[in-house]
């Protein structure tokens, strides 16, 4: 494996995703594909995008944040009220529907992150948030000494991340930390697709080519009308700003709770060795 695809924050659109698969085979294609969760919350297609991403041959999943609160039904079944957070947290239930079993059992079988050695000199970690949490940010402006803390052990030279929607390409402490973006929700005031193509050089170095995608936001924001999905407005104001409403979106405390309780079991099982999927 020489050369991967990365994507990540589909949430539920399948235009966007589409548009980034027909960019990649424009682009020759690669030896495997690498998904870093968020796949199917806020946008009007989510059974689309799964059936999508279900055609590949060789990809690799992460879990995200989102697709956890939908297994784990952390989310409440109605909307308190009409602001803009009580639309976002009603998107939770209405995906789940659409989703049905078979949906929810896919998401719930992704594990929190991939390790991949692809040679004596490339090994990477992929996470959707950072190595302690599936809901941490790492950003364009995050400190060094945050980052530092966020990333355990010595034995990889590229961490690959997402949850921020904000692409950035970073090297912290001689090690290299890139967010790929967001395929199907955008934050950083482009509103095109964002995904990454990720060459193996010489030496553990790595090419990586940050891909951005026109689609039709309007086709989506019509789905959106069309199938009365009750985050619309706001995520027709996401889609088309390629800024979030808020300064960030709002989950409840009872999401969160599960999360910090296991956070510990998960950095320790960031040390076994028995998940490595093995390049050649």
């Amino acid at each position: 494996m020489r050369r991967l695809a990365v994507l990540a924050d589909i949430h539920g659109n399948r235009t966007a995703l589409r548009a980034v698969l027909t960019d990649l085979t424009k682009q020759g294609g690669t030896d495997a594909v690498l998904i870093l969760g968020d796949l199917a919350v806020f946008g009007p297609d989510p059974v689309g995008v799964l059936n999508l991403l279900r055609q590949f041959g060789s990809a690799y999943y992460v879990r995200g944040n989102t697709d956890r609160y939908l297994v784990e039904e952390n989310y409440p079944g109605r909307p308190d009220g009409d602001d803009w957070q009580s639309q976002v947290l009603a998107s939770f239930p209405w995906t789940a529907q659409q989703l049905g079993r078979t949906g929810l059992k896919f998401l719930a079988d992704l594990p929190d992150r991939q390790l991949l050695r692809l040679s004596p000199q490339h090994t990477i970690l992929a996470v959707h948030g950072s190595p302690r949490s599936d809901e941490e940010n790492i950003r364009p402006d995050t400190p060094e000494t945050e980052l530092i803390k966020m990333m355990p052990g010595p034995w990889y030279n590229l961490l690959l991340c997402a949850h921020t929607h904000l692409p950035c390409d970073r090297t912290v402490a001689g090690r290299r930390i890139v967010n790929v973006g967001s395929v199907g929700l955008s934050f950083d005031g482009n509103p095109r697709a964002s995904y990454v193509l990720l060459e193996l050089q010489p030496n553990g170095d790595y090419r990586i080519e940050f891909r951005r995608v026109s689609y039709d936001i309007e086709a989506v924001v019509r789905q959106l009308i069309a199938f009365n999905h009750p985050t619309a407005e706001v995520t027709a104001y996401n889609l088309r700003a390629a800024r979030p409403l808020g300064q960030k979106l709002i989950y409840t405390d009872q999401m969160r709770q599960q999360r910090q309780a296991v956070r510990t079991v998960i950095e320790k099982n960031l040390y076994r060795t028995e998940e490595v999927m093995e390049g050649p």
